[in-house]
């Protein structure tokens, strides 16, 4: 059986209290008893064993009554006559001690009714603070169950003091917030997939119905094939990025591996100079000293290959490109339109794009997506800067060298 925090606070509260108590009563009447033992052996010339407070004096007097043992004992206070029929100080000890015995036995049998008695009121105190403490715990627990996907919106906002409960409300209400967030992104990203996707079939629906008809001549059917083949290639880009994405969203737990980071920048400027020299740009490598650096092989080289495509598809005629392997990672510059430094600080949400140099031809969307989470994978970081000539600057840093 598992208690809850009420039962267990109220019987730690009686448990501590009652042997508090106890300690204190236990120890109360010890040093009582021993004072009365000490006072009895100066009374009676140290007659009186220390160790038997009920035996003292009963060896040279009779038993007394209570009665008795009472007048005895008032006798023996300094100044006071004795009592009739009685002129030795045995007398007056025994009754002392009778008395002793007496107010010893109460002692311990209001000592346990109080014992008692505390634990009790201990118990009953603790089970009211622990349900006033745990009050807003259960707020928060009915608040947690009542959220769910469509009512992300709602929070606990607990108010009372500053306290420690109150801290724990903000940071589940902040929770929350970064799971709303997280939802409506991905409602988001499912929905510009859809509307991505959905595009290019319409497309060749279309070529299909309207560029195949019976008597189509062989340059129209050439035609369609080359529309067909352009929006199968869209397709194609936009279902690898996809994939490349949900990998990089996955981490590179347990598949990092030592990247030399010039290899790959120059083997993806390698596959991308036919392509730069036919839309008339120049590419332009600094692999610098080499960087070697811990990650998921696979990541960092699409990292690179989307950073490269993106900067020659975003650029003009007779610009550049220029990728350099820096102490700490990796800066790709690309000449290109205009990009406004609020468009640059959107650029890694998936599906958006800037102006494009080339109308005819249509960019994935998610390069720099695919790019951020790659970084974010790594737990480096990622700067993205427009150039005030036109064109991008962006900055992979936060590198550490293995």
């Amino acid at each position: 059986m598992r208690w809850s925090i009420h039962t267990r606070t109220a019987v730690a509260f009686g448990g501590l209290s009652m042997v508090l108590a106890a300690a204190v009563l236990v120890f109360v009447n010890l040093m009582t008893q021993r004072g009365i033992v000490t006072v009895l052996e100066l009374d009676d010339g140290g007659a009186c064993p220390r160790a038997d407070v009920a035996g003292c004096g009963t060896s040279a007097s009779p038993v007394w009554t209570v009665p008795e043992a009472t007048a005895s004992a008032r006798a023996a206070l300094p100044g006071a006559p004795p009592p009739e029929g009685h002129t030795g100080p045995s007398g007056s000890v025994a009754g002392v001690a009778r008395v002793g015995q007496l107010v010893a036995s109460q002692q311990w049998l209001w000592s346990a009714v109080g014992i008692g008695t505390a634990g009790l009121v201990a118990a009953g105190a603790g089970w009211l603070v622990a349900r006033a403490v745990l009050r807003p715990i259960g707020l928060i627990r009915a608040t947690a169950e009542r959220i769910s996907a469509t009512t992300l919106h709602e929070r606990i906002d607990l108010g009372g003091p500053d306290d420690e409960v109150r801290r724990l409300a903000d940071t589940i209400d902040a929770l929350f917030g970064r799971l709303e967030q997280a939802f409506e992104g991905q409602r988001r990203f499912v929905a510009q997939a859809s509307h991505e996707l959905r595009t290019p079939l319409a497309l060749q629906r279309a070529a299909i119905q309207i560029g195949l008809e019976d008597d189509a001549d062989p340059d129209t059917i050439r035609a369609v094939r080359q529309e067909l083949l352009d929006a199968n290639r869209r397709n194609e880009q936009l279902v690898e990025g996809l994939l490349d994405l949900a990998e990089a969203e996955r981490g590179v737990s347990g598949r990092a591996q030592e990247v030399d980071l010039a290899d790959v920048v120059e083997g993806a400027a390698d596959a991308s100079r036919t392509r730069a020299r036919s839309a008339g740009l120049d590419l332009h490598v600094q692999p610098g000293d080499g960087l070697r650096v811990a990650g998921d092989p696979v990541l960092v080289r699409h990292l690179v290959e989307n950073l490269v495509d993106n900067a020659l598809e975003y650029n003009r005629p007779d610009g550049f490109v220029r990728i350099e392997v820096t102490h700490d990672g990796l800066v790709v510059e690309n000449s290109g339109p205009l990009v406004s430094p609020e468009t640059a600080r959107t650029l890694t949400e998936p599906f958006t794009r800037a102006e494009q140099q080339h109308p005819g031809r249509r960019h994935s969307g998610i390069g720099l997506s695919v790019v951020d989470a790659v970084v974010r994978a790594h737990g480096w970081r990622l700067a993205i800067t427009p150039r005030s000539a036109g064109g991008l600057v962006v900055r992979v840093h936060g590198v550490s060298p293995v």
